[in-house]
Parts: structure tokens; C-alpha cells; sequence
């Protein structure tokens, strides 16, 4: 088999018109699901955030591929703006089309819509809620989405894609292993059982690739260590993870990085109807105290600006960072609307909800503003319960915010 190198330039010199992309936040799970799932079967890695903010917004994926032995990662993949540039040329013709799988999401980035003619759905893996869309191309054991009754059945999509491999193979590749292996515990929290994220198919996926996998021949050395009296090789997990997650929580990383910036990091919209009107929302995810957040030069008159950049009269804030004093991991949700209807239903219905019963929310900031004649408030909250993320949040609030 050809390395994961070689595959990923012969990919963006000669792509193919079948094309794995993720969701339009670009996280760890989405960037690599695509890279190998498409190096599995055959198809065209898509990463689905710009290049610009790849390079300067995702040091912990950088970092992994460097680990798996991909050195200058960026001028390797294609990038969305490639897609779209690809597209572009393209003939509305049937031989214009390209055949789509989608990683980490079930429902088309919205960036993309607009090719929505030239791309056919015909693969999805995911663990997100099944929003039933194109059954026509994509259905049966092509629709591989692992959420039931509310909850993810796995922390990653790249659990997804390990068990898929290690079905096709008994001896996975160092480097398709050593990707695999840091998302998993990235998105698991080192299978860490009190963050509420591991499954025991997650547990399951990082057992074999550890046990399955030749570490001799892998990149990974500063993390080998020896088993079986020294006849064999595996990987220190906790070590592993732990560099990832400092490239990930770096609080220099997150302190420099500026306010617009870190909004968007992690970004996604949630659409719904509300008396037979649809509505948009957005929740972005950043790994800092929404205490440092604020701290943040002009950080709420650039949270409005990013507001109207995303057209949206709401923002959710997803605060998910390690506690500087003990150690724990923590999280926070903050509310953030220029718009009184919004803070009317939060005012009128958050208490008696399930977005506060079901994250156990505690109020711990109010910060309203005027700023350049506009009103913008933010309702910093601690949630209590650090299980729930991005997938169950955002169900939550469009079921609270469509009640009539």
C-alpha cells in the first residue's frame, strides 16, 4: 500500500470526482475522518475550512500530521476554496458532477449550496442527529450515523472511520493509526469516563488500533514504549494525548488569537421554525474561559461584528478549557443577542427549560453594553453538567426557541 504521503499529493495534483468533506467548523474529527476515510477508499480529502485559517487556527491537527509523518501539511491538501474553485470550472453537465461523501456532518456546509446541482450525497458518516436528508442517493449501509434516542454512540467520527478500517484490515498503516488514534482520544477526552463523551465502541477502536498496529515503523517514537517483555511496541495513550491537547488548550494559542478569530474556530448555524418563520442561530465553540474571552480587547463589539458577519441576532458560546488552579476540565455556555425578542425568551423560559435543567446552568456573569448605539448582551453561565456538547446544546435550543 502507497503512503498516506504519496496519496494525499497525488490527490490534490489529480482529484478525483469522488470527494470526502467535513463539517464547515473544521475541527480535529472533520479535518482527519476526510483525510482517511478518502485515503480508504479511494477518493479525494477535502478540508473544509480555508487554508489561511488551517495554518493559523488548528495547531493540534498540524501537529498530529506531523506525527503521522505528513511535514508541511498545507501544501498538501486541498483546501474548500479549492473545492469551490474546482467546481467552478466544472460544466453543470452530469460530467460535472461530483460524488459526495460527508464526514462529522449529514447535511451539506452551507458554503456549498450554491453547487448544490454538481454534488450528489451518495456516502455519509457521521454522529450527529440524522437530518434525513438525501435518501434518494445515500441510504442503507451508505448512512452510517451514530446518534440514537439524543445522544452520539460514539465521542468521534473517527471512531467511525477506525472501524472501518480495521474491518478491512488487520494490519493498519502507522500513520492512518497514529491519526485515528490521537482524534479518538482528542474527542473522548483520553477516554476519560467523568466527561460523560467515551463509548465503549470508542474504547473498543483505540484497543485494537493500539494492539493491531506495527509501531516499529512509526513516527510516533518519542511515544513508544515497550510490552510484552520488550517484544513488542505500543503507544503511551496518556502521553500522546497529552501533547495534542496542549497544542490544542495552548492558552498562549488561545490569548493571541483575536476575538473574530477564535468565534469561528469551531463555528456552526442551526436553522428552525418559529411560527412558520425560519430562523438562525449560531453556537461557536472556543477552548478558553469565557472570563479570559472577555477579557479580550473589544471583545464584545467584535462578538456583535462577528454576529452580523454570520447573520445571526443570536450566538451561543461554548467555553471548553481546562481550570488553571485544580486541573479540572470545566465548561461554560454564554448567550449573546442585540435583539430583544431573544432576550425576552431567554428571560421569559430559560429557568424552566430543558437547556437549563439538562446542562445544570449556573449564572455566574451579565454584561450588558452599549456599543456604537447598538445593545449587545452576554449571559456568561457555568454548565454543571460537562457531558453534553455542540451535539446535544444545539438541539436543545431549537426545541426552546421553537415553542410557541
Amino acid at each position: 500500500m502507497y503512503s498516506l504521503d504519496f496519496f494525499l499529493t497525488e490527490q490534490k495534483q489529480n482529484p478525483t470526482r469522488d470527494i470526502v468533506v467535513g463539517n464547515d467548523a473544521g475541527d480535529a474529527d472533520s479535518i482527519i475522518s476526510a483525510i482517511c476515510l478518502a485515503f480508504l477508499e479511494g477518493k479525494t480529502p477535502i478540508v473544509s475550512v480555508t487554508r489561511d485559517t488551517f495554518v493559523y487556527e488548528r495547531p493540534e491537527v498540524e501537529s498530529l500530521l506531523e506525527l503521522a509523518g505528513i511535514s508541511n501539511a498545507s501544501t498538501k491538501l486541498l483546501f474548500i476554496e479549492d473545492l469551490e474553485l474546482i467546481l467552478q470550472d466544472s460544466n453543470s453537465t452530469v460530467d460535472g458532477v461530483r460524488r459526495l461523501t460527508l464526514v462529522d456532518h449529514n447535511t451539506i456546509n452551507d458554503n456549498l449550496h450554491k453547487f448544490r446541482h454538481m454534488l450528489e450525497v451518495v456516502e455519509i458518516v457521521d454522529h450527529h442527529t440524522d437530518e434525513e436528508q438525501y435518501l434518494e442517493t445515500c441510504s442503507g449501509k451508505q448512512r452510517n450515523i451514530a446518534f440514537h434516542n439524543g445522544s452520539a454512540l460514539v465521542a468521534s467520527t473517527t471512531t467511525l472511520v477506525a472501524e472501518m478500517l480495521l474491518k478491512r484490515t488487520n494490519s493498519p498503516p502507522p500513520s492512518l493509526s497514529t491519526l485515528l488514534l490521537g482524534v479518538i482520544l482528542l474527542d473522548s477526552v483520553n477516554l476519560d469516563e467523568s466527561v460523560g463523551k467515551v463509548t465503549f465502541r470508542d474504547r473498543d477502536a483505540v484497543s485494537r488500533i493500539l494492539s493491531q498496529t506495527d509501531w516499529s515503523n512509526s513516527a510516533l517514537r518519542a511515544y513508544l514504549i515497550p510490552i510484552n517483555d520488550m517484544k513488542e511496541l505500543t503507544i503511551d495513550t496518556n502521553e500522546f494525548f497529552s501533547q495534542l491537547e496542549r497544542a490544542k488548550y495552548s492558552p498562549a494559542f488561545w490569548q493571541e488569537l483575536p476575538v473574530e478569530r477564535a468565534l469561528n474556530y469551531d463555528y456552526k448555524s442551526f436553522l428552525y421554525d418559529r411560527k412558520n418563520v425560519e430562523q438562525r442561530f449560531g453556537i461557536s465553540t472556543i477552548l478558553m474561559s469565557g472570563f479570559k474571552f472577555m477579557e479580550k480587547e473589544n471583545s464584545l463589539l467584535k462578538t456583535a461584528e462577528f454576529m452580523r458577519w454570520k447573520k445571526v441576532s443570536f450566538l451561543g458560546i461554548m467555553f471548553t478549557f481546562y481550570d488553571a488552579t485544580t486541573g479540572d476540565f470545566r465548561r461554560q455556555l454564554a448567550f449573546c443577542s442585540d435583539e430583544d425578542q431573544w432576550l425576552e425568551m431567554l428571560r421569559d423560559g430559560l429557568l424552566s427549560s430543558k437547556v437549563y435543567t439538562e446542562l445544570d446552568l449556573k449564572e455566574v456573569n451579565s454584561t450588558p453594553q452599549q456599543m456604537s448605539g447598538d445593545a449587545i448582551q452576554m449571559h456568561l453561565f457555568e454548565q454543571n453538567k460537562i457531558g453534553p456538547s455542540r451535539k446535544q446544546i444545539g438541539p436543545l435550543l431549537i426545541e426552546f426557541f421553537q415553542v410557541e
